[in-house]
């Protein structure tokens, strides 16, 4: 490949400063800034800042209350992503009233221009952060009875990179990207892209690049506006004028969510982000049980047991959950299990068969396990991390719903590509809607199943009426159906947020349960026509799917998949949906006279960032990671979003948050 930008520069660009600054000091970390640094540090977050002299750590939460008064220290180190000043005013101030602390440094990811912490009637010169260490500077005196002033700093770092390989990264803190299904951009919205288009702006400043911003979608090309006339950045690309760009496009999630609802079964990460829970207060990694390393002895609670993750530091293994067949991912682990093993137990046999399964994994795991030191294995122990993470979702009670799911999904496919307009898929889905319990498929899938249809029909393919009246019907009895056994039988076990949707309602009467179940319908067929809409401007990337005859079988190619392939292909096609914006009137003035087609093209830059607001798919970074590997005559190219999406988090940012309580 042509660049060679690394993102591990930028991550260590943050956080080095960070290391520097923590020595002796209680230190406090909120969530998107742990996850960040849990994935630079390849889940040794914790110890990183031990290592660095940390007295101690703690969560920063703004609901948190648990905080004690720290014992042996009297300096605080506060590493902060949040952009609610109300996060700052209440929990900075919570946790200073709880201590005695003359030392206090703020790392906060927020530049000052965009940190709304000001005064209730701020002249236009008031800086956030001088106003906000002068107030934790009143917290701080009157909390100590120390004659003498308390040191405070505000610093600025941008963090918001977790690195997941070396071509593919996500942002915690910028999390709530997704693009409004509406289009309405609110003011939460505006504060978001403005803390995005400046993180991008850092992140730009680092590697000394200027970007040409090409955008796909309505709320992409907002957020490209807002990049484009960001007086920074304009300085900054003035500046570095005939130096070699980046480009930089950004792309609307909800143009493609066929792709994000796919319940993908190639790709083993897919299916495990599918399959486990989240680590706690993580978006992005996975909380693995290790249980089975532990003897043969009563479980111990759930509250008791600390969870692996996947989340490395060797890139090579993560790379293997991303870019491998499941066969191949099983013989590598095998051969992983072998190395770690005691020579009595390493018969030639065995390590080099080519039938592994899960099951015979778990053996192996639990030989070891009786025959290894605490030592030993610890030494192996991220690798027994992942590996038991692969043993956990291939065994996983959810594997007869997921095939189940994959098989509709291929069957809808087949059907709307064949049937168009006659199909009868809404029919068939209000019928598993109601043998829903017989066919072990819960409610959440189910929804994740409709707004996989509505995306892939997108406005091509018009579903008769009579079958969406069917749909309403059987989602209506479906959802009165359960907020009945919710009220009746209240969830002991993690509660879904379709689950909690329901329960929120507090409704126990019958007439009303069946009220809000008709008005909740009615908000999840409009949210799944607004779906439908999202891609009816596009005219590259407006149809889905491709069926070359009728011999063959239809398929279905995400939008980013044919992105790459039209950018690199050897023609240089014109993409009509890809929108480029011209940093000047002169520049625009040309683009008009050659009738819009950019003299530019992507290609043309060393480096070419894609970043999906609202998240990218395992299968995605898949496809990054393939081509980056085959093609050695290209840019550098890297695959970022806000976070690793697996299907029930489509539902329940596009869907369930929609619902109005």
């Amino acid at each position: 490949m042509v660049g060679n930008y690394e993102l591990i520069q930028f991550a260590d660009a943050c956080w080095q400063d960070v290391f520097d600054k923590v020595k002796d000091a209680a230190v406090y970390i909120d969530h998107a800034a742990t996850e960040c640094l849990h994935w630079y540090k390849g889940d040794k977050a914790y110890l990183s800042l031990i290592n660095a002299g940390a007295h101690s750590v703690h969560e920063l939460a703004m609901y948190n209350f648990q905080y004690v008064k720290v014992q042996g220290t009297t300096k605080a180190v506060i590493i902060i992503t949040s952009i609610d000043p109300a996060f700052y005013q209440r929990t900075l101030n919570l946790i200073i009233q709880k201590n005695s602390f003359d030392q206090c440094t703020i790392v906060c990811a927020v530049h000052h221009s965009i940190l709304q912490y000001t005064s209730i009637f701020p002249d236009e010169n008031e800086n956030s952060y001088e106003k906000l260490k002068e107030n934790i500077l009143n917290w701080m005196t009157s909390e100590t009875n120390n004659s003498q002033k308390p040191f405070v700093e505000v610093i600025f770092r941008p963090i918001f990179v977790a690195p997941i390989t070396r071509n593919v990264f996500v942002a915690p803190p910028l999390e709530k990207l997704m693009p409004p299904i509406n289009g309405e951009i609110t003011d939460d919205y505006q504060i978001n892209v403005n803390y995005f288009v400046s993180s991008l702006h850092s992140f730009f400043t680092h590697f000394n690049v200027k970007e040409d911003i090409y955008t796909i979608g309505k709320f992409s090309e907002y957020v490209g506006d807002k990049l484009e006339n960001l007086s920074v950045a304009i300085e900054r690309r003035k500046r570095l004028t005939g130096q070699s760009g980046v480009t930089l496009i950004l792309m609307d999630r909800t143009l493609d969510l066929y792709t994000a609802t796919k319940n993908n079964t190639e790709c083993i990460l897919s299916r495990i982000l599918c399959t486990l829970p989240h680590l706690p207060n993580h978006n992005n990694d996975v909380a693995v049980s290790m249980s089975s390393l532990c003897p043969d002895l009563e479980d111990s609670p759930l509250s008791m047991t600390v969870p692996g993750c996947i989340a490395t530091d060797d890139i090579d293994k993560i790379k293997l959950l991303i870019t491998k067949k499941q066969k191949d991912v099983l013989l590598t682990l095998n051969k992983w299990l072998f190395e770690m093993s005691p020579s009595d137990m390493q018969s030639p046999k065995a390590r080099f068969s080519t039938r592994v399964t899960a099951h015979s994994l778990e053996k192996l795991v639990h030989k070891i396990r009786d025959s290894e030191s605490i030592d030993n294995m610890a030494k192996f122990s991220k690798q027994l991390q992942i590996i038991i993470a692969v043993i956990q979702t291939l065994k996983s009670d959810k594997t007869a719903q997921l095939d189940l799911l994959v098989s509709l999904e291929k069957l809808i496919l087949q059907n709307v590509a064949v049937c168009r307009d006659s199909t009868s898929v809404l029919s068939q889905i209000s019928n598993i809607i109601k043998m829903r319990h017989s066919r072990g498929i819960d409610m959440e899938n189910l929804l994740v199943l409709l707004i996989h249809i509505y995306s892939l029909a997108g406005t091509e393919i018009h579903f008769p009426p009579q079958q969406e009246d069917q749909l309403k019907c059987a989602l209506t009895d479906a959802i009165f159906e359960d907020i009945q056994e919710f009220n009746e039988n209240v969830p002991t076990h993690e509660v879904s947020v379709y689950q909690q949707t329901l329960l929120l309602l507090g409704i126990t009467d019958e007439s009303a349960a069946r009220d809000s179940a008709v008005r909740i319908t009615k908000e999840i067929i409009d949210v799944l026509h607004a779906v439908a809409r999202q891609r009816q401007n596009l005219k590259d990337y407006g149809t889905t799917i491709t069926k070359t005859s009728p011999q063959e079988m239809a398929q279905c190619f995400s939008i980013i998949e044919r992105l790459f392939n039209d950018l690199l292909h050897h023609t240089k096609p014109e993409i009509k949906d890809l929108q480029r914006k011209n940093s000047s009137l002169i520049s625009a003035g040309f683009s008009l006279l050659l009738k819009g087609r950019a003299t530019h093209h992507p290609t043309d830059n060393p480096w070419i960032i894609i970043y999906v607001l609202g998240g990218i798919t395992a299968e995605e970074a898949k496809i990054v990671e393939e081509i980056s590997l085959q093609r050695n005559d290209i840019p550098q190219i890297t695959l970022a979003g806000c976070k690793l999406l697996n299907p029930m988090d489509v539902t329940d940012t596009i869907l369930l948050s929609n619902v109005n309580i």
